[in-house]
């Protein structure tokens, strides 16, 4: 199934949540669509440049699912003692002060499965947000190397070890551009998925534990952004699965985040079915 419409995929930042993106991009390979082009910040920056760079949604998904393999025992879900180290040496501690992640592990694991150097080798033009950190702006790469561009992405502040690239400390580009649809040019209809998913109020009235409160207000804050640039400038669809439960490095949830996530599948699939 083929249409000549462009369509513009934006894909935004949410962590773990982002595994959803992959249901989108498998949406596409079933109907046999490409988009015209893809924009993304953090966890979409990443998913962006793996489609882009020609793999299959699909394969990406098994790929993961082979890094995160999980076994419920006793009502509990839990990693597997060698995923469980993967995931210790992906993480990649910092204690220099900068970030609690360097990210350097994370880089090898993207070469691993990353099909492009540089942008000119991405089968799908893609465009990524990051944050220049001194000046609040946004900085979108779309030329050059598209490793340092995604690392730049993904640096959730506090988390990951910010990436100085170009003169510039770069950080996620969820900070000014959680869902970057507005990057997108010369496209027909412009999608944007939105993962950041739901807050879940706790039932007790004491105080979430401070790392929480500091990553669940960033995010609160990029909700607030969002909210604003929904009511300016909306894209033609604009999907936002209800995800709750999975926080930011919940990888090994993946099965709660597809779960979750399986109405908008639905929603885009009729969506793209109505315009070929």
């Amino acid at each position: 199934m083929k249409t000549d419409v462009k369509i513009g995929l934006a894909l935004g930042g949410g962590g773990a949540r982002g595994l959803a993106h992959l249901l989108v991009l498998e949406v596409f390979d079933e109907l046999g669509i490409q988009p015209k082009a893809i924009s993304g910040a953090s966890i979409g920056a990443l998913i962006g440049a793996l489609y882009a760079s020609g793999i299959k949604a699909r394969d990406i998904r098994d790929y993961v699912d082979s890094h995160m393999k999980i076994k419920k025992e006793d009502h509990l879900w839990r990693l597997e003692g060698r995923n469980l180290m993967q995931m210790v040496k992906l993480l990649d501690l910092d204690f220099s002060g900068t970030g609690l992640i360097k990210g350097e592990h994370f880089s090898h694991f993207l070469y691993e499965i990353l099909e492009a150097e540089d942008f000119s080798d991405l089968k799908i033009p893609l465009s990524v947000a990051a944050t220049d950190f001194w000046d609040s702006s946004e900085v979108v790469f779309e030329e050059g190397p598209v490793l340092p561009a995604v690392k730049a992405s993904m640096s959730v502040p506090g988390v990951f070890t910010p990436v100085t690239y170009q003169g510039r400390v770069l950080v996620d580009g969820a900070c000014v551009n959680p869902v970057p649809w507005d990057l997108l040019r010369g496209c027909d209809v412009v999608i944007g998925v939105n993962v950041l998913g739901r807050l879940q109020p706790s039932n007790s009235l004491k105080p979430p534990k401070a790392a929480k409160v500091v990553l669940d207000t960033f995010e609160v804050m990029q909700r607030t952004i969002l909210s604003q640039r929904l009511r300016c400038n909306p894209p033609d669809l604009f999907l936002d699965p209800p995800i709750t439960g999975v926080g930011i490095f919940d990888f090994h949830k993946a099965k709660i985040v597809y779960r979750q996530s399986e109405g908008i599948v639905q929603e885009l699939r009729e969506f793209l079915e109505k315009m070929v």
